[in-house]
């Protein structure tokens, strides 16, 4: 999709934001999301704005990053949250049953998913970067479908 789509530059968090809610309009029950970058990068605010886009009150989403797994819903529709920062990627995911919340008709939002060893099942792998300007830098996702990358395409710039 990379050549697609063009990385998308937030200079703010509401433009992170903004990014994630058309991810969420866009994202569909089954569809796996790694979300990758440094401490700090705005994983967890993508996830609010991925929320927002579900109609899931963006407010409640948290970092799970020390209970490793929040779930939020808006029925019919559920989010998994999840955040491997802790476990590294070493760990042994099978736990977490990541499977089962995909069969159940979830989406699943991973923080530091590189550490999940499942990008070939991923609907979309996204990659945060912080410019130095401090800006964020949202790489279109690899693997996407064009239903998720359109998040990328739709984007005005600022």
């Amino acid at each position: 999709m990379s050549e697609l789509a063009a990385a998308v530059r937030c200079s703010t968090e509401a433009e992170t934001l903004a990014l994630g809610e058309r991810i969420g309009t866009r994202v569909q029950p089954g569809d796996l999301i790694l979300l990758s970058g440094h401490l700090g990068a705005g994983k967890t605010v993508l996830v609010r704005g991925i929320a927002a886009g579900m109609g899931i009150d963006p407010t409640l989403v948290r970092s799970p990053t020390f209970v490793l797994h929040h779930v939020y819903r808006a029925d019919p529709r559920v989010l998994h949250h999840l955040d491997l920062y802790r476990l590294g990627p070493s760990a042994d995911i099978r736990l977490l049953d990541i499977d089962e919340m995909l069969e159940s008709g979830g989406v699943v939002v991973v923080e530091w998913g590189e550490h999940a060893g499942r990008e070939q099942d991923a609907s979309a792998s996204i990659r945060i970067d912080i410019d130095d300007d401090g800006s964020r830098v949202i790489s279109p996702p690899s693997g996407a479908s064009l239903r998720l990358a359109g998040a990328w395409t739709d984007h005005a710039p600022t």
